[in-house]
């Protein structure tokens, strides 16, 4: 096969349309995906596309089974708080580096994605939504200029996804996103940085309270875990 793309570059698409699938509901819950057919479709080799399956997989998009292979799937609520609560811990050490003072031009680009998600949501467009929150809390983390944080915190990509995708097949996707996201935007625009951190700890962590609260699940010990902020 010839091709321009690295297999890295390959691996990277594959996972981009695989998300996509399934963000969009064209992969269902319990559907097979199947590496074969894949490879086929998108004209590659199958490496890449098995090394996509795993990447989603560790994400929790997805999970394996010697016999069903590849399937897609939710995640647990402790696993979303583990998830959030690292990557928010993360988001605030990035405010921390700044002092919170940011800059008015990215301010203005906070405020476009935080309308373009709530455009996204009412075209009932998850992955045009993850997509924007994704780049509004990049960017909030880019802010730092630290480019190991940065990336530690790019490790959790495909990980939030898989939190919105469980929060829509368990109907808990919020209908205020637009608002949520304009308390942080409004935070920043006040420059106190004690604010901006309990903001934006509150606004992850309530995403696995609701879902714990959704199941009538105790609250695992994880949940009650607080970082000086």
């Amino acid at each position: 096969m010839s091709s321009g793309f690295s297999y890295k570059t390959l691996r990277e698409i594959v996972v981009t349309i695989l998300r996509k699938r399934i963000l969009s509901g064209e992969i269902e819950p319990g559907e097979r995906i199947k590496e074969l057919e894949i490879s086929k479709e998108l004209n590659i080799s199958r490496g890449p596309v098995r090394e996509a399956l795993r990447q989603i997989e560790q994400e929790g998009l997805v999970s394996y089974s010697p016999n069903k292979g590849c399937t897609v799937k939710t995640i647990s609520p402790r696993v979303m708080t583990e998830v959030y609560l690292i990557r928010s811990a993360l988001e605030i050490l990035a405010v921390k580096v700044y002092l919170g003072h940011m800059k008015e031009s990215t301010i203005m680009k906070l405020e476009e994605l935080a309308n373009n998600m709530g455009n996204m949501l009412k075209e009932n467009n998850l992955y045009g939504v993850v997509e924007n929150d994704e780049e509004f809390h990049s960017t909030i983390v880019e802010e730092a200029e630290v480019k190991t944080l940065y990336d530690t915190w790019r490790n959790f990509e495909g990980q939030n996804a898989a939190v919105y995708y469980t929060m829509r097949n368990s109907n808990l996707m919020p209908k205020n996103i637009r608002a949520n996201h304009y308390k942080i935007i409004d935070a920043f625009k006040e420059k106190d940085l004690n604010n901006i951190c309990k903001i934006i700890q509150n606004h992850y962590m309530v995403v696995p309270e609701d879902l714990y609260k959704s199941k009538k699940m105790d609250k695992d010990r994880i949940l009650n875990v607080k970082f000086n902020i």
